[in-house]
């Protein structure tokens, strides 16, 4: 795509970036942006279960009336001959079969979310191109190919309005306004024939009770190919409350400090004479015009493409600006804060005759700067060509809260999760930086001895080498041994539920790698994997569903509770009897606790198994309703309880006596 000169409504998102250019010479973008924040009444549940029946809510009512809307318009017929006939001034055709078809697989695919009928995975397979990029300006970096975008919506449900719900969520997606338009050749924003764009104003509301929810205003850019999307940029609104002329104050801070004196700049597509030639282009579209005197910094040419009565959204603010005399008041005191280093770029517009919807970038002397994206949607007067309204969103800038989104909706569906967190969060601190709480010093002080005793234990892993005799196995205390040995067999028995990973239920920390780093770090690894764990929601799982066939191999082995309990078990019998020269139960068990009493490693091994006798039952009923095992299930309530309670031996016993996941071959008539 070509980009072309602009500016932007939304100087709202350049005042909030002041605070990160005064700290960061410039190299990123800090805005907070803001929303469209527009009086709502509430939406029907109705209107809010089928998008666009609902764009009489929010924002959407005062696009309607600015545009008249064309139900209630004695001249729609005739507008609707004309947009078919003649083409659109912003690149491409109006009204088309393409633009048309564009927008139905958009409307679908949110019809499509809000249903929840289809899997993540179907949706995206389903609406997307295999090359997909998909731009939500919740997370620091797109998402490419539909496999990662499948990955991304079974992961993060809730996280951002276009990342799916959650199965119990009640909101819903409604579509304040769209608008799409064809791509040909000669477009000036890219493309070929065949294409086509579609920019969508949309909030989210409550289908239960038909209420609008507080700041979710966004604004979204897809671009299709062949009825697939092969880009979609989003942006939403951030929290009340908006930051206002704050942010403007802090941007003539900034611009005094770099010593910036010009108010006019030259344009990255030419001169200012280039400029001036498009303004008097009549094949030139206002929203492009008013880019182009934003740029130049003139603001009485860019006012002039509003109509008298405009109401124009600044998302800074909580407020609209009513009037053309409103906004240029605004647009005069964001320009003395501007630096006139400032260029803003058009990406991609959708535009019909009487809508347009611009995605858009910032750039600082020719160079894009991070987190400067944003998209506009405006409202045109059919019969004098003038704008009539606008919203802007601008990126929000970090930091990027999609993921802490995530974790966050998982501690509201369900708060047992604290528990986990508040005690991964209490061990880490006392096993790595306290002192006086566990005996010895902590793991920071780095001390010989600690490591020594680390690197022989670990020699002695599952007691193969004293086993057998091994020159290079290390003497080290018996009970010490046993508990370690003990420790790690517990924490390998976890693999037993390796099918709490896969392709339609990732986690936000993968099962795998967090099984081997119990192995090094045991509840510093069980502790996080638990709280931010994805919540089982099938109850039909079949061993082929498991990432990975190793995993798939190993998680439904039977004999691997059998196997572990024994190591177990021999790391217990161990402690007691070997190594004689350390005595007697009495005498070796008494040796053992002076040891503790000085020793940081060995007092920790205690915590870790406490702490795995605590939460081994956490598995458990996700494991059996996998299995096809509701949670009444009378004749598995004491395989349950076992497993839940009884600490090590009880989850041997459960892995052993569980039922199989089934095969699809095995379940096929």
């Amino acid at each position: 795509m070509r980009s072309t000169p602009a500016t932007t409504l939304v100087i709202g998102g350049l005042i909030s970036s002041a605070n990160r250019y005064s700290a960061a010479a410039f190299s990123g973008y800090n805005n907070p942006s803001s929303s469209l924040s527009s009086p709502r009444t509430d939406a029907s549940f109705l209107r809010a279960l089928i998008p666009g029946t609902a764009s009489r809510s929010g924002g959407a009512r005062m696009l309607a009336a600015a545009r008249n809307d064309d139900d209630n318009n004695p001249l729609g017929a005739i507008l609707d001959i004309a947009n078919n006939l003649f083409p659109s001034p912003i690149g491409g055709t109006i009204g088309t079969t393409t633009s048309k078809e564009g927008e139905e697989v958009v409307r679908s695919f949110i019809d499509a979310l809000n249903s929840r009928n289809d899997p993540p995975s179907v949706i995206a397979s389903r609406f997307f191109d295999d090359d997909i990029e998909y731009v939500d300006t919740s997370y620091y970096n797109p998402i490419r190919g539909v496999e990662a975008l499948s990955r991304h919506y079974y992961l993060h449900a809730v996280s951002s309005p276009l990342s799916t719900f959650a199965a119990d969520s009640s909101d819903v997606i409604v579509v304040d306004d769209i608008v799409s338009s064809a791509t040909t050749t000669s477009s000036s924003y890219g493309g070929d024939d065949g294409t086509s764009k579609v920019c969508v104003m949309y909030h989210l509301a409550s289908s239960t009770g038909g209420r609008d929810i507080d700041d979710t205003t966004a604004i979204s850019f897809y671009n299709l190919r062949g009825g697939k999307i092969t880009r979609v940029f989003d942006v939403t609104e951030p929290s009340s409350p908006k930051p206002g002329d704050a942010g403007l104050r802090l941007l003539k801070s900034v611009s005094n400090l770099i010593g910036d004196e010009s108010i006019v700049m030259a344009t990255s597509g030419g001169s200012e004479d280039d400029s001036d030639g498009r303004k008097d282009d009549p094949s030139i579209s206002a929203v492009e015009r008013y880019f182009d005197a934003w740029n130049r910094r003139d603001m009485k040419d860019a006012v002039s493409l509003f109509a008298e009565d405009c109401v124009m959204r600044d998302l800074q603010y909580d407020d609209a600006f009513h009037g053309r005399d409103e906004f240029e008041k605004h647009l005069l005191r964001v320009k003395d804060c501007l630096p006139s280093a400032f260029n803003f770029v058009v990406d991609d517009i959708a535009a019909s005759s009487s809508k347009a919807g611009v995605m858009w970038h910032v750039e600082n002397d020719g160079d894009p700067l991070a987190f400067t994206r944003g998209c506009s949607f405006y409202v045109i007067d059919e019969r004098t060509g003038l704008i009539r309204s606008g919203f802007e969103i601008p990126e929000k800038a970090p930091p990027k809260t999609g993921y802490l989104a995530s974790i966050a909706s998982k501690f509201e569906s369900e708060p047992a999760r604290v528990i986990p967190a508040v005690m991964w969060a209490a061990y880490m601190y006392v096993l790595f930086f306290s002192d006086g709480i566990l005996p010895g010093a902590n793991a920071l002080a780095f001390e010989q001895r600690t490591w020594e005793e680390v690197r022989d234990l670990s020699l002695n892993f599952f007691l193969v080498a004293p086993s057998l005799g091994l020159p290079f196995s290390p003497v080290v205390h018996p009970m010490l041994e046993g508990v370690f040995n003990l420790l790690l067999a517990w924490a390998a028995m976890f693999a037993g539920f390796l099918s709490d990973e896969r392709d339609d239920k990732p986690n936000l920390l993968p099962f795998g790698p967090m099984l081997v780093g119990m192995q090094f770090l045991t509840s510093g690894f069980l502790l996080p994997y638990l709280f931010t764990r994805t919540p089982e929601t099938s109850s039909e799982v079949y061993r082929e569903d498991i990432t990975g066939d190793i995993q798939s191999l190993v998680g439904e082995w039977r004999p691997l509770g059998g196997f572990l309990g024994g190591v177990g078990l021999a790391s217990v019998f161990w402690g007691i009897f070997a190594r004689p020269e350390f005595g007697g139960l009495s005498e070796r068990y008494g040796s053992f606790v002076d040891l503790l009493s000085i020793d940081r490693v060995g007092s920790s091994f205690i915590v870790d198994l406490a702490i795995f006798a605590a939460f081994q039952g956490w598995f458990v009923d996700d494991d059996l309703k996998r299995r096809g095992i509701s949670d009444d299930a009378d004749e598995f309530v004491i395989m349950r309880n076992v497993a839940k309670y009884f600490p090590f031996f009880g989850l041997v016993a459960y892995l052993t006596a569980r039922p199989p996941l089934p095969t699809r071959e095995s379940s096929e008539p």
